[in-house]
């Protein structure tokens, strides 16, 4: 009775502080999430979030169209009117909504102090503050990665026709929020079957009817969402990028990214080191209990790495963001596993490894915290670009955008400067009276593009003044010909 009592009085503490983290969470991705947007939010509002419901789910022709998030981004903005915190606020729902989801899968997966300080981790982390402030449907997709595992994992174990029921629809909106669902569904998939033949091999009853029906319902509900854009999607993902930047579908860049983005993460790249360390305490100790977590972990990146090198298609790391929920409860694990093992080398019994390891958690969840104001700003500041040419700039000038900053600077904010796409037409401009401002973005791009151009402005341009924003390789550059 006691024990009963007791643990009712755990549970209770542990919703409360789960219940004050997503209220601090929430107010911590609200702050500056009107800050200015970056090309590919501008493109989200401009092709998709402006149109009528109808037209959105009609019309996918680009990878940047996020079916569910365009329809929710396009709700947001009826309700609050256009801004850019409107804009956002469906990845802030869902980014709010993943922690939650970290603690329910954790609290299949281990105990509730692990799955409460793993989700505190991920609520103060860098990445998932700059992710829950970006217009795009990466916070969406980790929710449902998170929710259809946590449900795949809690029917696996006690099987449940509701929950089979939940699992298709969790997958289905998965896919609808962003494509690369398809590789977790995938992961789920062989988990599912090798959770099968286990108990094949254990002689107990199989069961597969539900799971056979899970993932057939599944696959209905993703073929009936997408049957209005299944020729288009055939053809935009079937074709050729128009921003065919060859470093960009090297694995070897996706990892530098990768151990880069590690470093922002925890302030410094010695953390980071530290990080990977307890993280692989975290991943053996899961491997020797919850085997099936590890293959939710691994798999699905794996099918889609494979998959995108193989088509061809550029391998940004924000791909693998889905596996964020599951690094952190590795992560948390791997703490309390070093902690223990810490502890018995010791052999103290003041310094126990529980103790230990919810020190140590903490403090990493505040080192995280620390990195957590460098992911406020803007993301690509053409707002003050757009403020310094127009203080600078002489009525009898030329200012040229090329590249992408044509969508942001014609289309978003409405300026009639002049596009180019040829390094004759800069020429051309150069040789017109007064001067020539020229504003770029994400080098990278432009010299895969227009390498003409790019070669033009290094040799016959000045650099007069750069913009940076926290997005990778999108710092706002302004040069002038004179």
């Amino acid at each position: 009775m006691t024990n009963s009592v007791n643990n009712k009085h755990q549970n209770m503490v542990v919703y409360i502080g789960l219940g004050v983290l997503l209220l601090v969470s929430m107010a911590v991705r609200l702050h500056q999430l009107g800050s200015g947007l970056w090309f590919d939010e501008i493109m989200t509002l401009k092709e998709y979030a402006r149109l009528p419901y109808l037209e959105i789910v009609t019309r996918f022709e680009s990878e940047n169209q996020h079916f569910l998030y365009s329809l929710l981004a396009h709700s947001s903005i009826l309700l609050f009117g256009e801004s850019a915190w409107s804009l956002r606020l469906p990845a802030v729902l869902f980014g709010v909504g993943s922690i939650w989801a970290v603690y329910m899968l954790g609290a299949e997966v281990t105990d509730r102090k692990q799955a409460f300080l793993a989700s505190a981790l991920l609520a103060f982390s860098y990445h998932h503050l700059w992710f829950s402030q970006n217009a795009r449907g990466y916070t969406g997709l980790l929710f449902w990665t998170l929710v259809s595992s946590w449900l795949l994992l809690r029917t696996l174990r006690k099987p449940d026709r509701r929950d089979w029921i939940l699992y298709a629809v969790a997958c289905a909106l998965g896919v609808y929020t962003h494509l690369t669902m398809g590789f977790v569904i995938a992961g789920q998939f062989i988990v599912c079957v090798l959770a099968m033949l286990a108990e094949y091999r254990r002689k107990e009853p199989v069961q597969w009817i539900y799971p056979a029906a899970g993932f057939a319902l599944a696959g209905i509900l993703i073929l009936f969402l997408h049957i209005p854009v299944i020729g288009q999607m055939q053809s935009v993902i079937g074709g050729s990028e128009v921003s065919v930047v060859t470093e960009w579908k090297n694995p070897l860049w996706t990892l530098s990214q990768f151990l880069q983005g590690l470093r922002v993460g925890f302030s410094t790249g010695l953390a980071g080191f530290i990080f990977l360390i307890v993280a692989l305490f975290g991943l053996v100790s899961y491997w020797k209990t919850r085997p099936e977590f590890v293959g939710l972990l691994f798999l699905p990146p794996i099918f889609g790495a494979v998959v995108t090198v193989g088509i061809g298609h550029h391998l940004w790391p924000r791909f693998f963001f889905f596996t964020f929920g599951f690094a952190v409860l590795v992560v948390i694990r791997g703490v309390f596993a070093a902690a223990n093992w810490i502890s018995r080398k010791i052999n103290s019994p003041k310094l126990r490894g529980d103790f230990l390891g919810s020190v140590l958690s903490v403090s990493l969840i505040v080192l995280s915290a620390f990195s957590m104001i460098s992911a406020y700003g803007p993301k690509q500041d053409f707002g003050e670009a757009l403020e310094f040419l127009e203080r600078v700039s002489a009525s009898n000038d030329q200012i040229v955008v090329v590249s992408l900053t044509s969508l942001p600077f014609r289309d978003y904010y409405q300026k009639d400067w002049t596009e180019i796409k040829s390094a004759g037409e800069l020429e051309e401009i150069t040789t017109q009276p007064g001067r020539t401002w020229l504003v770029y973005t994400f080098p990278e791009v432009l010299g895969s593009i227009y390498p003409d151009i790019m070669s033009m402005i290094r040799q016959d341009f000045s650099l007069v003044n750069e913009f940076p924003g926290t997005v990778q390789s999108g710092t706002i550059y302004v040069v002038l010909h004179e």
